[in-house]
Parts: structure tokens; sequence; C-alpha cells
């Protein structure tokens, strides 16, 4: 049965089989939770998504996690070509949760998706991506989810969005 946790911090730190990328549709790693990925990741994340990219918005590519203590990050492009909306972030959402299907991931971390860079509200972008996560077929096939708030105030937020 999915468990859905709410942790405090940088996400970049999670340990477990995949972090989510807040990302563009060109799959550029520039600031936010992307950057932060690049940073901590290295190079060779950028270099895979040159490879992949761009996809459209709403949709989502896998790569390999580079020196992150994960195995992959799941780029969900959720703005870029067209701005963040409700409708990019439950598709991106959705099609994170179908590409960890996939791999046979148990365990990954998401940031709130378009809450950032995106502009787009944390409360109302962390309840499209709940129900998202609740409507999908795959999400019976993971064991857990951990929402990273990266303040203690956005972390609160997703506490009480969660219970």
């Amino acid at each position: 049965m999915l468990r859905i946790t709410v942790r405090q911090g940088d996400i970049t730190t999670f340990q477990g089989d995949a972090v989510v990328n807040a990302a563009n549709n060109h799959l550029v790693l520039g600031a936010g939770v992307a950057g932060a990925i690049r940073r901590a990741g290295g190079p060779s994340i950028q270099e895979e998504c040159d490879r992949h990219g761009p996809i459209a918005v709403g949709e989502a590519a896998i790569t390999g996690a580079g020196d992150l203590a994960v195995r992959h990050v799941i780029h969900a492009a959720a703005m870029g070509d067209e701005p963040v909306s409700s409708d990019t972030i439950r598709n991106s959402t959705a099609a994170s949760l179908a590409l960890a299907a996939a791999h046979e991931l148990k365990r990954i971390a998401m940031p709130v998706l378009g809450s950032g860079v995106g502009g787009f509200d944390l409360r109302e972008s962390a309840q499209i991506m709940l129900a998202a996560i609740r409507e999908s077929p795959h999400a019976a096939e993971l064991e857990e989810i951990v929402f990273y708030g990266y303040s203690p105030a956005g972390a609160a937020t997703l506490e009480a969005i969660m219970r």
C-alpha cells in the first residue's frame, strides 16, 4: 500500500529509488529544484537530458542520477513552452508515476511541481498532485512517495494537505 509522507529540506539528499525534478520541457537544469539536482548530481544528468529533450509539456523523462543517492531522476515537465497550469501539473505527475512503475521504482521523492520558478500556488499544486496520485493506476505499484517542502512553512503546508 502506498505511503505518502512529507519531509522538510533538500530533495537532493533523498535516499531511495528516484527523485522527481520540477523540469521544463527542454530538460535544461537551470534554477530551483532542477539547478539543485544539477549541482548535487553532477554534469552527467544534464548530458543525458540533452539526449532526451525536448519533450512535451505535461510529459516526463527518466535519466540516471549522477552523484545523487538514488538511481534515477524523473524529469516532470510541468512548464516550458507553455506556462505551468493545473493540467500540466496533473499530466506531468501522472507521467512521472507511469515512468516510476515502468522502471520498477518503489520509493520516490517529489517536489511540488510548478510552485517555485513556475510561480504556481504551492497549496493548489500539491492538491492537484495528490489527486493525480490517487487517480493513477500506477500509484499502487509504488511503496512510498515523499513530498519535499524546502522551507519549514512549505513542509507545514504539505503536512496539512496530506492529512
